[in-house]
């Protein structure tokens, strides 16, 4: 199974293709679109779009993950991860493409896993994961990557 990972920041989307073969997450290409250049909100959402586009063009029948933007106590934190990752619904809406958002809620609650033990498992998946697919800690798509793996039995 055939997965893009997106973690949006207010002026880049990283993504990363990665596939799992019998619960075993196997990491791709790489890469980010930096969105500085964009003049305009709407040139911005447009170029997002068509970057959309040109990865489901290249990847068919892949499944489009993303971390979900982070919210604290009902506030949207990163308006410009929240504006991308309603694109993302959008464009996948539109196209029939399955999506995963991917949260630390979802992911605890989708391996029935009591928060306390969560947080542990998460810990330990994160410096193995960095280890074995040589990623910084410092990566922005790294959480993404984690959920993944932790996620990787389930498909």
């Amino acid at each position: 199974m055939k997965i893009i990972l997106f973690r949006f920041e207010k002026e880049k989307i990283n993504f990363i293709e990665c596939d799992i073969d019998s619960g075993n997450l196997i990491i791709g290409n790489k890469d980010n679109m930096p969105l500085e250049s964009a003049e305009s909100r709407g040139e911005k959402y447009n170029k997002v779009l068509d970057e959309f586009l040109h990865l489901w063009t290249k990847y068919p029948n892949s499944i489009f993950a993303y971390q979900a933007p982070q919210r604290y106590m009902g506030a949207i934190k990163d308006v410009e991860g929240f504006a991308n990752a309603s694109m993302l619904h959008l464009f996948c809406y539109q196209n029939s493409i399955d999506i995963l958002e991917l949260t630390s809620v979802s992911v605890r609650e989708k391996l029935s896993i009591p928060n306390k033990d969560f947080k542990t498992l998460l810990e330990k998946e994160k410096i193995s994961v960095c280890e074995k697919y040589k990623i910084a800690k410092s990566d922005k798509i790294l959480d993404g990557l984690v959920s993944l793996s932790l996620l990787s039995e389930t498909f």
